[in-house]
């Protein structure tokens, strides 16, 4: 097949094919993370509004990711 002529592009091929994997492995990973986030809502005293709960998990994935 003679496959020393093409080495260079073979390299590169593979090279691209290993950075796609990696990239694909952490999206699966941070994807498989935002799935344990859960926001919640609770009343706000009597002011008819309501607070977010579940920021500190969330804030925390944001800056890993």
């Amino acid at each position: 097949m003679d496959l020393l002529k093409h080495r260079e592009v073979i390299c590169e091929i593979g090279e691209r094919a290993g950075k796609e994997y990696n990239i694909e492995t952490s999206m699966a990973k941070m994807k498989n993370d935002w799935t344990q986030i859960f926001l919640s809502t609770k009343p706000y005293r009597n002011s008819g509004t309501a607070t977010v709960l579940g920021f500190d998990d969330a804030i925390g994935f944001l800056d890993e990711h």
